[in-house]
């Protein structure tokens, strides 16, 4: 659990203090907080403006939205219980991007000490039978106190701005198996992994043990989506950890294929089991032939190496047609089931 200490409060009516490199920026801080019913306390001083509060957690939501990042890290903030701090209170200014960083890493801390999140399931099914269901793909979401979730990308966006990306991605990794166990899932598990989480040896031991240490879950069943996007640092890196993985019976899937690093001379040095197709590549291949016809040369080439061939974002039937007619291996999206919590 967080310090409460590293966030900064008062006992009692204290002031708010923000310092600003110009008069426009100053009054912009002044005026978002006004807004916000926030009482300023005159201070009569340049570039300095002072308001009531006991906590900055209850202003920082106001100004984060109004001022960018580089803009934060220039207006320098101070909570004290007086209008005129000690001299040694001047220590604890840190710059609005610092305080929000704080606050960022306090309410994912508390969401995963707690355990509120969860895995939800979206089927992968086989092209040629849509009842034969592959495996799922587990997506983490979290959940605020009242039981609502909390995006993906709003959980990945903070942990990577409050640099927990790591107790995140592990979370959700363990989340995932646990999840597949209670539901006696025979079937695949797709697991998303950031690649800098498992690309040495003392990594991936560490995420072995937290992930499947305690679960009684076979490595066999289990599929690691390395996530395209994140780009790794050398192609070495990255053959690297695809021949460790093998080595412990685990297949790989290439995500968000089309959207980074790799091309499909790439990709058959790499030998991946799977390939999944982004969005990108699916949305709208109906009115673009030409989209289908690079959609149908990956999926040769992909054949070629023995490598199969997943559609991400089939939302009707007719784009699922096109793929199983482009020669797709199997099909992932809304026309087959949305993310739940259940499986199918």
């Amino acid at each position: 659990m967080p310090d409460d200490s590293l966030y900064p409060h008062v006992a009692g009516l204290g002031h708010a203090f923000f310092w600003c490199p110009d008069d426009i920026l100053r009054d912009r801080v002044r005026a978002a907080l006004s807004m916000a019913d926030i009482i300023e306390v005159p201070l009569g001083e340049p570039g300095v403006v002072c308001f009531l509060a006991d906590d900055m957690e209850s202003l920082l939501p106001v100004l984060e939205s109004k001022f960018s990042v580089a803009e934060r890290r220039s207006v320098r903030a101070l909570l004290s219980a007086s209008m005129r701090p000690a001299l040694g209170e001047y220590g604890s200014m840190q710059s609005l991007e610092e305080l929000s960083l704080r606050l960022s890493a306090r309410w994912l801390g508390e969401m995963l000490a707690d355990r509120r999140y969860k895995s939800l399931m979206q089927p992968i099914v086989h092209a040629d039978n849509h009842a034969r269901v592959l495996g799922y793909e587990f997506l983490v979401r979290g959940l605020h106190t009242d039981g609502t979730e909390i995006s993906a990308p709003a959980l990945f966006d903070t942990a990577e701005a409050a640099g927990m990306l790591y107790a995140l991605d592990m979370a959700a990794g363990e989340n995932a198996v646990r999840t597949a166990r209670s539901f006696n899932i025979s079937e695949n598990v797709f697991v998303n992994v950031l690649p800098y989480s498992i690309d040495c040896e003392a990594g991936l031991n560490a995420w072995f043990e937290s992930v499947l240490g305690g679960h009684g879950f076979e490595p066999e069943q289990l599929v690691i989506e390395i996530v395209e996007s994140q780009q790794f640092p050398d192609f070495e890196t990255l053959q690297a950890l695809v021949r460790r993985l093998k080595e412990r019976g685990i297949r790989i899937a290439l995500d968000d294929f089309g959207t980074g690093f790799n091309n499909l001379a790439t990709i058959t040095q790499i030998q991946p089991d799977f390939i999944k197709l982004d969005k990108s590549l699916t949305k709208d291949l109906i009115a673009d032939g030409r989209k289908w016809t690079l959609v149908a040369n990956i999926v040769d080439s992909a054949k070629q190496s023995d490598i199969k061939v997943i559609a991400e974002g089939v939302e009707d039937k007719k784009t699922a047609r096109m793929l199983e007619s482009a020669g797709v291996d199997y099909l992932q999206g809304y026309f087959f089931g949305r993310p739940a919590d259940k499986p199918l």
